[in-house]
């Protein structure tokens, strides 16, 4: 595939576009880079200004025959993705100098999948998330001998407490912290890298389980006693030294002042203290859709809902409970808790007889609606 040179230049302004002007991350901007790639390869990397009919035919009967690193069919979702990213991209070239009289609106369209095929792709998958026993677990779990153990520990409890993303917990100082009144200042301007680099205050969520305001708290307090600054952070990278005759590496159990370079680091502690505990693997974002599944449990005024949805960083309570909460609700809590609706004060149960496929239908409309709010 020869490269050609001002494909690659469009490509770099298009990328400058999504992070400036869009406020993409990192990640998701890497996610349409993926797909632009996925095109050039098809095409065998033809300008741009070739964009046209055939080629999205081509393209999309190319990328279905594809297969991923198991050798099995790509899913409709992930094309769906790929074919959503690169009508963004064309929808942007098309309106560029030089291209405009090139590519066509009407045919970027056609960088779609069948009505049918979409509804496939964007349906929601059931979401594996922890329970708030195997939380607490991995946390008592573990041992404390070192500061790596304390902060592992304060690391899972924050996460609990807060439902922060990971890429903002791991770039936040000590300074976004605030000990009077347990909130947190996700703030861009301290370094915090939020999503779309949106300032989001979050106060610790009321959940049972109090002991993980005492770990955390003890730890911040820790830190502070060791010296620690407002600009040093909260979750700091252990200290690494060499071994013998420095050809190996061992961590020492303590920590230093100095941030991590990316969120992998934290990942892996999950990742490790969950099997440690013996516990099945989650990663840290499914904290966020536990602590809103807690909350679901519970009768809340629209108040209430749009409080939640804003501590984690979110525009409306459509995003918070219908992708994070009352979305996805397990099938066998539906049907319980339709059964159980009283309409004119009396109770489903024992008056009517509804079919599984019935209340199915029910609560897909109810979701629907709560989705509109």
């Amino acid at each position: 595939m020869q490269k050609s040179f001002q494909n690659e230049v469009m490509k770099k302004q298009y990328f400058l576009y999504l992070k400036e002007v869009k406020g993409f991350s990192k990640d998701s901007i890497d996610a349409y880079e993926r797909g632009i790639l996925l095109w050039q390869e098809c095409t065998d990397n033809k300008d741009f200004t070739s964009f046209g009919k055939q080629q999205t035919r081509a393209f999309k009967d190319w990328i279905r025959n594809r297969t991923n690193r198991k050798d099995e069919a790509l899913s409709l979702t992930y094309i769906y993705n790929v074919l959503r990213r690169l009508k963004g991209f064309f929808d942007w070239l098309s309106m560029q100098p030089h291209y405009k009289s090139k590519i066509n609106q009407a045919v970027v369209e056609h960088l779609s999948l069948s009505k049918k095929e979409t509804r496939i792709a964007i349906q929601p998958n059931k979401r594996e998330i922890p329970s708030m026993e195997e939380v607490i677990k991995v946390i008592e779990q573990i041992k404390i001998g070192s500061d790596v153990d304390r902060r592992d520990r304060a690391l899972i409890c924050f996460t609990l407490l807060t439902g922060a993303r990971i890429s903002a917990i791991y770039s936040l100082p000590m300074m976004a912290f605030s000990e009077d009144t347990l909130t947190v200042d996700q703030n861009p301007k301290f370094g915090v890298k939020t999503k779309f680099s949106k300032h989001i205050i979050t106060t610790f969520f009321p959940i049972e389980y109090s002991q993980a305001v005492t770990y955390f708290v003890d730890w911040y307090r820790y830190l502070k006693l060791k010296g620690f600054t407002s600009k040093d952070p909260i979750f700091p990278r252990g200290i690494i030294e060499n071994g013998e005759q420095n050809i190996s590496y061992f961590n020492t159990g303590e920590v230093e002042p100095i941030f991590w370079q990316s969120s992998s680091s934290a990942r892996k502690i999950f990742q490790k203290r969950f099997i440690d505990a013996e516990v099945p693997y989650y990663h840290p974002h499914t904290f966020r859709h536990l602590v809103v599944k807690e909350f679901a449990k519970t009768r809340l005024t629209e108040e209430e809902k749009k409080a939640i949805s804003q501590n984690l960083g979110h525009e409306n309570t459509g995003t918070t409970f219908g992708s994070y909460g009352y979305g996805h609700i397990e099938e066998d809590r539906q049907i319980d808790i339709v059964k159980k609706i009283k309409l004119g004060g009396k109770e489903i149960e024992g008056k009517f007889s509804f079919t599984k496929e019935e209340i199915k239908q029910v609560m897909a409309e109810a979701i629907k609606e709560n989705q509109k709010m």
